[in-house]
């Protein structure tokens, strides 16, 4: 059926795109292109008065409706067969207020943008590594990043939002005007209670210089290396020492880790010796450099445009076991695409965890590694062997996880999904969801459900 446009384009400031319009295929790609998803029309927003009119075209015409940023949620949610979509991706104005500290952005700008203008006045937030996720999508499902354990999460961060709840309302949410509101989308902001549309954001001060990089090994290190990383966090808490670790096959298979000294220069060598003097590297690359620099080194491992299947979960207790390492070298030396990887976020200590988990929807604040399991490959023909890798060494990591799952890493196999991304805090999830969105207007198959 072909939709009336007329009038939608008419009072639309920004580009409304049909199945019909040359455009479309272009606009409804996502980062994952497994998702097939084929839309009636994107609304590509230019401000928030255009989300009111997309949604109340969408009301009229009787069609579900999809939320879009960056277009990278993992299981393909923010498109919606044969509905609207109320793409932010335009909304890109970055503005800083030095004196306050604090930085308002459109949903859709990345955080290189914000990086850009924010590191210039000596201050950041904690942002996400790859550059062509959203700022809103990153942080209103949690936003782990480099600067985390020194500073909290990205949601931590939120100050303000602007948000259109499902009446059409543009709403003002902060500690003060709606609460409870900012409580949800500290966490769970893309679980279908309405459209944030700019949120401002405190900063940090950072240092202009500090020390970062890579350190690669060869692959037949990694049992050896993951090993080291594991008892390296184990009795330490230095909020300043921000590691992840990566285990991929492109060009060639290695076991690596990355990431910042987060303090006076003079200081890293001594928290970095362990280290750069473990193993036989065949790569070192730390060094001073700025933030913004090392921001821009990371993103390039995870192309756009690939299929991928994401999969994986919080560790139990404060680190890798040896069964768990085990398993995961054991299945990666099997991996049947070189773009695949498995990749090892530092998550509890320092500031993430002096957050009680009831305090913000976001509930993950106690385990210390979050392991993903990232299948990526090119060609359909490939797809079923991808997905059985990901999907076998997920389910043989499932004893020695807890069962919780990061909302940004959505997983659509999940059967709990409420108890894995929210645990506890999902009831009162509910009752907002309750309150701002009666009549579940902004449902997909991982929205919160009216209680």
């Amino acid at each position: 059926m072909r939709l009336d446009l007329t009038a939608l384009r008419k009072s639309f400031r920004g580009t409304v795109v049909s199945s019909f319009d040359p455009g479309y295929e272009a606009a409804r790609v996502l980062f994952n292109t497994r998702i097939r998803t084929r839309p009636a029309v994107l609304c590509r927003c230019a401000d928030s008065q255009d989300v009111v009119t997309a949604m109340r075209f969408a009301r009229e015409a009787g069609l579900p409706v999809a939320v879009r940023g960056g277009g990278h949620h993992a299981s393909g949610l923010s498109l919606v067969d044969g509905g609207v979509v109320i793409d932010l991706g335009g909304l890109r104005t970055v503005a800083l207020d030095r004196e306050a500290a604090v930085v308002t952005a459109g949903a859709g700008a990345g955080w290189r943008e914000i990086d850009r203008v924010t590191y210039a006045a000596g201050l950041a937030a904690p942002g996400g590594e790859c550059p062509t996720v959203s700022n809103a999508g990153f942080s209103l499902g949690g936003g782990y990043g480099l600067l985390s354990r020194a500073f909290g999460l990205g949601c931590d961060h939120i100050a303000e939002a602007e948000f259109v709840d499902a009446g059409g309302r543009v709403l003002r949410v902060t500690e003060d005007e709606h609460p409870d509101l900012l409580w949800a989308l500290r966490g769970a902001g893309g679980a279908g209670l309405g459209v944030v549309t700019n949120l401002r954001y405190r900063l940090d001060k950072v240092l202009a210089t500090m020390v970062g990089g890579f350190i690669s090994w060869p692959i037949d290190q990694a049992s050896s290396v993951l090993r080291f990383y594991r008892d390296l966090y184990a009795d330490r808490d230095d909020e300043r020492l921000a590691l992840c670790l990566l285990l991929s096959a492109d060009p060639s298979p290695e076991i690596s880790m990355y990431g910042l000294y987060i303090g006076p220069v003079g200081e890293a060598a001594t928290a970095l010796a362990p280290v750069r003097s473990f193993g036989k590297p065949s790569m070192d690359t730390f060094g001073e450099m700025s933030y913004l620099d090392m921001m821009h080194a990371l993103g390039e491992e995870i192309p756009y445009g690939l299929q991928s299947r994401w999969r994986g979960g919080y560790f139990q207790d404060r680190g890798l076991d040896d069964a768990a390492i085990d398993i995961m070298l054991e299945r990666f030396a099997r991996v049947p695409s070189a773009y695949s990887m498995i990749r090892f976020d530092l998550l509890a200590g320092g500031a993430v965890a002096r957050v009680r988990p009831d305090a913000t929807a976001f509930v993950h604040r106690s385990a210390l590694h979050y392991v993903s399991v990232i299948s990526l490959w090119q060609e359909d023909a490939e797809t079923a062997a991808n997905m059985a890798w990901a999907d076998d060494l997920a389910d043989a990591l499932r004893p020695h996880l807890t069962g919780e799952v990061y909302q940004n890493y959505a997983d659509s196999s999940l059967e709990d999904w409420p108890s894995a991304y929210y645990g506890a805090n999902y009831p009162r999830l509910q009752q907002i969801k309750q309150r701002y969105d009666p009549d579940d207007f902004f449902h997909h198959a991982q929205s919160i459900r009216l209680p």
